[in-house]
C-alpha cells in the first residue's frame, strides 16, 4: 500500500530532524559543551565503543558525568558527521552515520575516522538518541597518517 502525502512528509520532518541531532551533538562537542552533549540522550541512554577504548556509559547521570569530563574544552575535538541511513519505525528509529574528528591528545593533533551505529526515539523533546555505538577505523597522531597504522594493524595478523 503507498504512504499517503502526510506519511511522507513526516518521515522527511523525522529524517532531517534525526540529521540535525546529529548535528547539534558535533556542535556543542566542538563548542566544549558536555551537558548539552549528555542532554541529547535520552535518560536510559547509552554511549558505547566496540574498541574499549572506554567503558559503556549508560544513563543520564553517567552521561552528564562522562561528558562533562571528555568534553569540556572548545575546538580540542572537532567532529563531522555524514551519510546518514536511516530507518524509521514510528517514534523509533535506527541509523548509521560517518564520523571523522579532529582532536587533540597529549598536546599532538589526532585524525580519526569511523561510524556510529545509533538507535534513537521521539519524545516530548523530540528525537533523543537512545544508543550511540561508535566503531572507529582509525584513530593515529596525524603526523603518522591512517596508512601506516593500517599495515602495521594487518601485518600483525
Amino acid at each position: 500500500m503507498a504512504k499517503s502525502l502526510e506519511q511522507r512528509i513526516q518521515e522527511l520532518e523525522d529524517r532531517d530532524a534525526i540529521k540535525e541531532l546529529t548535528a547539534r551533538y558535533c556542535w556543542h562537542v566542538s563548542h566544549g559543551e558536555g551537558e548539552a552533549v549528555a542532554n541529547l540522550f535520552t535518560d536510559d541512554g547509552a554511549l558505547l565503543t566496540t574498541d574499549d577504548s572506554f567503558r559503556p556509559v549508560r544513563g543520564r547521570d553517567a552521561l552528564v558525568k562522562f561528558y562533562r569530563a571528555a568534553v569540556n574544552q572548545p575546538a580540542l575535538a572537532l567532529p563531522f558527521i555524514q551519510n546518514h541511513i536511516i530507518d524509521l519505525h514510528g517514534d523509533e528509529a535506527s541509523g548509521t552515520c560517518g564520523i571523522e574528528a579532529r582532536f587533540t591528545r597529549g598536546g599532538e593533533s589526532v585524525t580519526a575516522a569511523g561510524f556510529y551505529n545509533d538507535r534513537y526515539r521521539r519524545g516530548r523533546e523530540g528525537w533523543r538518541f537512545v544508543e550511540r555505538k561508535i566503531t572507529f577505523w582509525h584513530s593515529v597522531p596525524l603526523k603518522q597518517g591512517w596508512a601506516e597504522a593500517h599495515a602495521k594493524a594487518a601485518a600483525s595478523r
